[in-house]
């Protein structure tokens, strides 16, 4: 072998290692510590998330059966201390007022329209708010004596995300609710660490969600106030 090759073949060699480290260290964690690579989260099993299925759910079909057939949490899942798993049989679209479980809704029949994203003065539909989550979107509802800073606080944080859906919601017990697909967690203000928690778990591209990442935009809805206002 030439040396030239020779000196050629040990570069590649090194470059190779070298994307290995980095794409390892991309796919571990990020700086709070939560795994951004559900490969990495398969391959370390913890005890948070004790998968018995081989596969991943991936259609909404099968993320659907997924939930209905077992208590294990989703790939990419994590315990959050007082987080519910509410069961959901049907993601179908429907052209009347669902009577839905829980409330606010985490998942179920619904619209076809989905609202658009952001943050409500004014009650939303629920079977729009369902399609949201269904799209991935994160629907933090509040009480009408919710502070005036917390306010401020959800209007900031919708306006930075786009899957992130905040509306008043008189009917439930606590100051705040988050619901994602198929999960919900009541609590009494936005300080509390697990609100940070529930919206790196489940906002946008969350485990549970039957179509992660779909648009929540340019359907039904113009914050703050025009929550039936159809999008020009």
């Amino acid at each position: 072998m030439g040396l030239g090759k020779f000196i050629a073949i040990a570069a590649l060699a090194t470059a190779v290692a070298l994307l290995s480290i980095a794409g390892l260290t991309a796919c571990g964690s990020d700086d709070s510590g939560r795994l951004t690579s559900s490969a990495a989260s398969s391959s370390l099993g913890t005890a948070a998330s004790p998968l018995t299925s081989p596969v991943t759910p991936t259609t909404m079909a099968e993320r659907l059966e997924f939930e209905a057939m077992t208590d294990e949490l989703p790939d990419g899942e994590t315990d959050i201390e007082g987080v519910i798993a509410i069961a959901i049989e049907s993601a179908e679209h429907v052209d009347w007022d669902v009577e839905y479980s829980t409330s606010p809704p985490a998942g179920g029949p619904h619209s076809g329209l989905w609202q658009n994203c952001g943050f409500y003065t004014e009650p939303l539909r629920d079977e729009h708010a369902v399609h949201s989550l269904e799209h991935g979107a994160v629907w933090v509802t509040y009480r009408d004596d919710a502070p005036a800073d917390e306010l401020d606080y959800l209007e900031r944080l919708a306006g930075m995300n786009s899957h992130l859906l905040v509306s008043p919601y008189s009917q439930q017990d606590t100051t705040i609710v988050l619901t994602a697909w198929g999960r919900q967690l009541a609590l009494g203000s936005t300080s509390d660490p697990r609100f940070t928690r529930f919206l790196q778990t489940y906002l946008r591209d969350g485990p549970t969600a039957p179509e992660p990442g779909v648009a929540c935009f340019g359907a039904i809805g113009v914050a703050p106030d025009k929550p039936l206002a159809l999008m020009a």
